[in-house]
């Protein structure tokens, strides 16, 4: 009993060791590797959620089937506007998602200045 409480207390201790140690690398490997995928993965879903592709191949498709020039005039600037709204805020949130990425690499060294400057304070 007691030698099983001495091994189940070395491995939490070793496990926490460990993982103190091994953190920052999965962070900056892994974890990167997975927050590109995600912001890569939410700017897809942001351009299909737009529709920017099907507005971009109908840009000079003419509205409610009006051929004639001034339909087509009509059609063709309402799209624009509306095409330029849409890139707007994928533009929008692209920036979001970037400054989320930014936030994710840049949060362990904040982390670690923060706990410095508290150090400096206390000793």
């Amino acid at each position: 009993m007691n030698n099983q409480w001495l091994i189940s207390l070395k491995l939490i201790f070793v496990d926490i060791a460990l993982d103190f140690f091994i953190w920052p690398i999965w962070w900056y490997t892994v974890g990167v590797k997975n927050a590109v995928f995600f912001c890569g993965r939410q700017i897809r879903e942001a351009w299909l959620a737009l529709a920017l592709g099907i507005w971009l191949k109908n840009l000079f498709t003419p509205m409610y089937d009006e051929r004639s020039i001034f339909g087509r005039a009509i059609s063709l600037v309402m799209r624009i506007v509306v095409l330029l709204w849409k890139m707007a805020w994928l533009a929008l949130w692209m920036a979001i998602i970037l400054a989320l990425l930014m936030v994710w690499l840049l949060a362990p060294i904040a982390v670690i200045w923060v706990i410095r400057e508290h150090l400096k304070v206390l000793f």
